[in-house]
């Protein structure tokens, strides 16, 4: 997206797979552990036949989370389809030893990211409405052409810190979708537009 600015500058934007994955895990992990809380987090599911580490979860799965961001800002690629079996050794470290677990939970997964009410919901949110009010006020600020890559999640962190990178970042798509949020995801989002 380029519209009437001079500048290079331009945003991708897309909802990865493995990310994404990543907080269904979480969010069924923190439902586990808070049972009596008055909104669940999405799925409210039982994961306890998957087997999911139950010493030192928050710890590795803050480790997986950290990997996949990195290879998923470095490589473009990264996340494509089969991501979740190709690099399974990654995301099965959230699981005791317990491979028909985790092959349940990317099942799970699938099932849900694969439909309409998945990836293609998520990426909807951003739509080319908000993305352009999103591009206006970063190209206003940003001047160097240069791509900024923003991955979409469903629901935000908790286990693990923001993700930013140079020239990439991990947004929950609630910053993008309730406006008086914008001030402080704007305010992120230049900070991932600089080389270091």
């Amino acid at each position: 997206m380029q519209e009437q600015y001079q500048s290079g500058f331009e945003l991708e934007v897309n909802a990865p797979c493995s990310l994404n994955y990543l907080i269904l895990i979480q969010n069924i992990y923190l439902n586990s552990k808070n049972k009596d809380i008055e909104k669940p987090l999405f799925p409210y599911v039982d994961g306890s036949a998957w087997g999911l580490l139950e010493e030192g979860f928050e710890e590795t799965f803050a480790e997986v989370w950290r990997e996949a961001v990195d290879k998923n800002s470095k490589n473009y690629m990264y996340d494509h389809n089969g991501v979740l079996q190709l690099d399974k050794e990654l995301y099965q470290k959230l699981f005791q030893d317990n491979e028909s677990g985790y092959s349940e939970s990317v099942k799970f997964f699938l099932a849900w990211w694969n439909g309409f009410h998945g990836k293609i919901a998520i990426e909807a949110v951003f739509d080319h409405d908000k993305m352009e009010k999103v591009y206006k006020e970063l190209a206003a600020s940003v001047k160097i052409d240069k791509r900024l890559r923003i991955h979409l999640l469903y629901d935000k962190t908790v286990l693990a810190v923001r993700s930013e990178r140079p020239w990439y970042a991990v947004v929950a798509i609630e910053e993008i979708f309730i406006h008086k949020k914008r001030p402080k995801l704007i305010s992120e989002l230049l900070k991932s537009c600089v080389d270091l």
